[in-house]
């Protein structure tokens, strides 16, 4: 069960890189989506039509690219006024609660993102914009990016078991 496990953290931790990665250059096209937008919009009075739409979605993928990753590196805001008192088993179990109800979430966006995206794409539903994007390649991105958060609650909750 243990090398199951290794290999599941290791899979987990490649993705997490390749999405980050990912996340990293969306990040640096939207910036400069929003300088140039900017710029052009004060300079010359002629905004791009398409930058407010791109950059939705840039925000929208940036954020399930990455939320594993800060889940794995214990980056994201946590109030340890009760945790930090308690030690042991209590501790523990706390964790594990908080490892659950990360784990129901994504699971919850996992089954329902698919459901939906694949909704959205049987029935060829487009968003009413100028780029008229197809909603399932908008919202496709959080099913995706909800397997590994998925993954890496199991990979944390067995670490903890094996405390």
């Amino acid at each position: 069960m243990d090398r199951f496990f290794e290999g599941l953290e290791r899979l987990v931790r490649s993705i997490n890189r390749l999405f980050v990665g990912i996340a990293c250059l969306m990040m640096a096209a939207l910036v400069s989506i929003v300088c140039v937008d900017l710029s052009l919009r004060y300079l010359l009075n002629a905004p791009l039509l398409w930058g407010t739409e791109v950059t939705e979605i840039l925000i929208l993928y940036i954020t399930f690219l990455g939320t594993a990753w800060v889940f794995q590196e214990q980056g994201h805001v946590v109030i340890d006024v009760v945790t930090s008192k308690v030690l042991g088993r209590t501790q523990k179990a706390l964790n594990l609660t908080s490892y659950a109800v990360v784990g129901i979430v994504a699971a919850v966006l996992v089954y329902y993102g698919f459901y939906t995206t694949y909704d959205h794409w049987v029935r060829k539903v487009f968003n009413p914009t100028i780029l008229e994007t197809p909603i399932a390649l908008i919202i496709g991105i959080i099913p995706v990016g909800s397997v590994p958060l998925l993954l890496e609650v199991f990979v944390k909750a067995w670490k903890l078991f094996r405390q």
